[in-house]
């Protein structure tokens, strides 16, 4: 039968060839799309939405970038207008060295005096500490080898483990509509709960690693749970999320197996009557399964980051690993072996046990090969029978190896499963992410062990609450049960005291990871020390933060001895060096002050400052490397000094002049006469008489020195001595000439004030202003393809930027953000006078802050006193300076909401940024994003499924009525006769 008006109609039928209504006379496409409206509406309301999310992005994008570049151009040491460095401030005030040696000193400010350096013999330096990773930490490698590490346990391919059926993320929401905060959770399959409590416990463990800023507040730790959110717990297994504060939270979001296994949901909802804010999990211990080890693992993955690039490859399956074996064997593989490993068991002997798990480790390094290339990295196992006896017994224990010179980090979403331990990882170097428990084993945590570190004891306070003393002015424990109680964190661990140069660091516990404890050290200025740590060498560094004789590094408590040794002892674990002075002549106005010694490289003279940074004005050998030779000491009187041994063995001082013909002269007790003495390179004495004669010196019997010209009598004299440099007579000074130069300083200021402006106005503009309303009271909305369709490009460009503006109102964090900026530029004290008196003020208009600049006043500022303009913007109370300066002040703020790199900040993980490649697609607002696609995808294939019924439908009838048709056109020409 031939069927007619076929159409391919691209607006709801897609490429389907379906009927039109031609037959029936019904405009069937219209009832088609009138019947679908309602999804249509649905999945425009969700790409208007998705649009929203999109701008919002890059809003915050945008705000980013503009923070970005505003730190790199003014905060940043490779940049050349860094106003964060004192260096660049010193440019006003231009002082140049000159001569010969002008690289080896150089000076800033403007001298009263003419100041000369003759010449340097030493520089400062300070007191340093120096160990290896591994002297920490057994498992890491040192540099100077080819580094590799094992994981911490063995384990095993056979037998079965309990998995948990949900992981993923959830995402609490607190707070209003317009400061909304969130808080993550993240559950792994290898988290397996036992009771609602250890479920409870989990999360609040991970709601105190979080922070969240609640008007100009932040709250973290401990103090985030008491007064902002936490997991509580009824009898009833009802996990609910309290607040004292009585704002609204709930999960927003969550991974589909927390959702369905967990909450027991199928879709959450941001509707107020819909949201999820408590579940029960009362059967919690329940929401597991178990899993052969050898599936289990051969669903995971594993992350391979060697000398900085991250691959992943995926763990060795049952099915590879039986291929393997096959491979291996040339096809003899027993059938019971293989059949054995598909069935999870345990083959019987200890060959095939090691056959099984040499399968495993050719897969995995066949895989690691093929991300890397081969021999870059290698994995063996650690644990293998050597084939003498039932040795397998320990299981199957990874080893990973690279090149020299090389780094790297093992990570696994099957950690616990391979052994990993509670680091979760292995690396080559220093894994500063490892606990103290870790590092030093749990027993050492452990007051019942012999030779554990002792822990901080409370203290006995009496009715008053006044701490009781012993006879000794020491504290009396509190005691309980006939022991003392000791002191414990919020999680109930024990806390031990850790202390370095006599200053207490912190109290910490077994818990506490390394990177703690250094950033506690650097960042307790009073201890006089910082510490660092390079990946690349697998060292730890600890400096002085003053150089000098008198700097010192000391570590002073059990904790801190048994971590990291005692530097300048026998128990040290690394190497120390101890401070030295500067030693150097100069001359002021034409007088030389000669080898005075300073303890800081930069010394002041008149006004003059100057930096020393190398030796010169002594001799050297080949290589540039100043000589040192032997030279009599000297008392306060200038006599040379010697020891001779007396009858006794004992040493007796003796004294000689020294001649200006470099001859020196003795008195001869017994004759009374003057004996002349002289030294060859070594140091080593001749002696003659005044009548020219070799004479030999020795000590009577009463103690005093005579000469002989009997050699057998003679006795030795030694001269006492130290090492110099010898100085090159004549050398040439370093001097200097001062010129002044501030343009360039007053530009730079210039423009960061300019910059900041524009900065601060658009984060305020975002998040302050209204959405902008139609005359019908309506907000503007994202255009629909449809309507976008009815428009010429500059009515949508019109009507999209006016639908842009307020995407951000109300926003907490930008709000936050300015306040944080806002609150930098207004400084207080020595500093905000300082700046004041710049030209650098701060001004209130229409409810913004900006800056502003009198280019005069700053000019004149910098002649008059360039050094109280640097501090004023360059001072850092972590270098010691009573408060930060206008530049260290806005960095934080810049770094907590836009840093690109280590750790993210606010805005990043919100948004994303190109700047930061890895957060394109690993943000907050590209959840969403994806979340609102899922949903898209959804209501498309809902609607799809319509169009094809209904489509379905009026094609049947479509062909009935051409079949009636046909029919009654054929009854027609029988009535006819025809």
């Amino acid at each position: 039968m031939a069927v007619s008006g076929v159409s391919s109609s691209r607006s709801i039928y897609g490429n389907r060839n379906v009927l039109t209504g031609l037959v029936s006379g019904m405009d069937t496409e219209s009832m088609i799309e009138n019947a679908i409206s309602a999804y249509k509406n649905k999945i425009a309301q969700l790409t208007q939405q998705r649009t929203k999310t999109e701008w919002k992005q890059e809003k915050f994008r945008s705000i980013i970038d503009k923070m970005s570049v505003f730190a790199d151009k003014y905060t940043s040491y490779q940049s050349s207008n860094n106003l964060m460095s004192s260096s660049f401030f010193d440019q006003a005030v231009k002082t140049t060295a000159l001569g010969k040696y002008a690289d080896k000193v150089s000076a800033t400010g403007r001298g009263t005096n003419s100041v000369q350096v003759n010449r340097v013999k030493q520089l400062a330096s300070a007191a340093t500490y120096r160990l290896s990773g591994s002297a920490v930490d057994k498992q890491t490698s040192g540099i100077v080898t080819a580094p590799s590490v094992s994981t911490t346990d063995s384990f095993r391919l056979s037998g079965e483990r309990p998995v948990s059926l949900f992981s993923g993320s959830m995402t609490l929401t607190y707070g209003g509509l317009t400061s909304e905060s969130k808080l993550y959770i993240e559950f792994d399959q290898e988290q397996v709960f036992e009771s609602p409590r250890e479920l409870v416990d989990e999360i609040n463990k991970q709601l105190k690693d979080q922070s969240v800023s609640i008007g100009g507040k932040t709250y973290t730790g401990q103090q985030l749970l008491d007064e902002v959110v936490q997991a509580k717990l009824d009898g009833d297994g009802n996990i609910t999320f309290a607040d004292p504060k009585k704002n609204n939270v709930y999960i927003s979001s969550a991974s589909k197996s927390i959702q369905q296994n967990l909450l027991g949901v199928d879709k959450l909802s941001d509707e107020t009557s819909k949201q999820v804010k408590s579940f029960n999990a009362k059967d919690v211990k329940d929401l597991r399964t178990t899993m052969k080890n050898v599936d289990y693992l051969g669903t995971g993955n594993m992350t391979i980051t060697l000398d900085g690039v991250a691959k992943s490859v995926n763990l060795p399956t049952a099915k590879e690993i039986i291929a393997q074996l096959e491979k291996d064997g040339k096809g003899e593989v027993p059938e019971s072996l293989i059949n054995e490993i598909k069935n999870g068991w345990e083959p019987s002997t200890s060959i095939d046990r090691q056959r099984r798990d040499d399968a495993f480790v050719a897969v995995l390094q066949s895989k690691i090969d093929s991300a890397f290339g081969k021999g870059k990295f290698t994995v063996e196992d650690a644990a293998k029978d050597d084939g003498v006896g039932d040795a397998k017994k320990s299981g199957l224990q990874l080893k990973f190896s690279a090149a020299q010179g090389s780094s790297f980090k093992v990570e696994s979403n099957r950690a616990t499963a391979l052994g990993f331990g509670d680091s979760k990882c292995a690396t080559s170097y220093l894994n500063v992410d490892k606990s103290l428990g870790d590092l030093l084993g749990a027993d050492m945590f452990d007051p019942d062990k012999e030779g554990a570190l002792s822990p901080l004891v409370k203290p006995r306070k009496d009715e008053d609450g006044n701490i009781m003393l012993d006879s000794n002015g020491n504290p009396l424990p509190e005691m309980k049960n006939g022991k003392p109680v000791y002191m414990t964190d919020d999680d109930g661990n024990t806390l031990y005291s850790f202390k370095i140069n006599g200053v207490e660091i912190g109290q910490f516990s077994k818990e506490t990871k390394l990177s703690t404890v250094i950033n506690a050290i650097n960042g307790t200025s009073a201890a006089g020390v910082k510490a660092s740590y390079s990946k690349t060498t697998n060292e730890l560094l600890f400096t002085a933060r003053e150089t000098g004789e008198g700097s010192s590094i000391s570590m002073d408590s059990e904790l801190s001895k048994k971590l990291f040794g005692s530097p300048d002892t026998y128990d040290t674990k690394g190497t120390y060096n101890k401070g030295q002075d500067a030693i150097f002549s100069v001359s002021i106005n034409g007088t030389e002050l000669k080898d005075l010694k300073r303890s800081s490289n930069s010394v002041e003279f008149d006004g003059l400052t100057l930096n020393l940074k190398g030796t010169f004005g002594y001799e050297t050998d080949d290589n540039g490397n100043m000589k040192y030779y032997k030279t009599l000491v000297k008392d306060a009187d200038g006599k040379a000094q010697f020891t001779m041994k007396n009858s006794s063995g004992g040493d007796v001082t003796i004294k000689a002049e020294e001649l200006s013909d470099g001859r020196l002269s003795f008195y001869d007790e017994r004759t009374g006469k003057t004996v002349y003495g002289k030294l060859d390179d070594d140091l080593n004495l001749s002696f003659t008489h005044e009548n020219g004669k070799t004479v030999y010196a020795r000590l009577t019997g009463d103690g005093k020195l005579t000469f002989t010209e009997d050699a057998a009598q003679k006795g030795e004299i030694t001269a006492v001595s130290e090492s110099n440099p010898k100085e090159i007579v004549g050398s040439e000074a370093v001097t200097f000439e001062t010129v002044s130069d501030s343009d360039k300083i007053v530009e730079a200021v210039k423009a960061m004030v300019e910059d900041y402006n524009t900065m601060i106005k658009e984060i305020k503009d975002a998040y302050s202003s209204l959405p902008l309303q139609q005359n019908n009271k309506q907000y503007y909305e994202p255009l629909t393809e449809e309507e976008k369709e009815q428009y010429s490009e500059s009515f949508i460009e019109a009507w999209e930027e006016k639908a842009k503006t307020g995407i951000l109102f109300g926003d907490s964090d930008l709000r936050s953000l300015y306040d944080r900026l806002t609150s930098a530029i207004s400084m207080t004290g020595e500093h905000g006078a300082a700046l004041r008196a710049a030209g650098i003020t701060v001004n209130y208009t229409d409810g913004l802050s900006t800056l502003e600049f009198n280019e005069k006043e700053f000019r004149d500022a910098l002649e008059k006193d360039p050094d109280k303009v640097r501090d004023a913007f360059v001072s850092n109370t972590e270098n010691g300076a009573k408060s930060n300066g206008l530049m260290q002040s806005l960095k934080k703020p810049l770094d907590q909401y836009a840093r690109t790199t280590g750790g993210k900040g606010v805005l990043v993980n919100k948004a994303g940024s190109l700047l930061a490649p890895t957060t394109l697609y690993n943000n907050v607002l590209q959840t969403e994003l994806n979340n609102i696609d899922t949903q898209i995808d959804k209501w498309t294939d809902k609607m799809n499924d319509q169009v094809d019924y209904y489509t379905s439908q009026f094609s049947r009838l479509e062909q009935l009525i051409q079949q009636m048709n046909s029919q009654s056109s054929y009854f027609a020409q029988l009535m006819t006769g025809g």
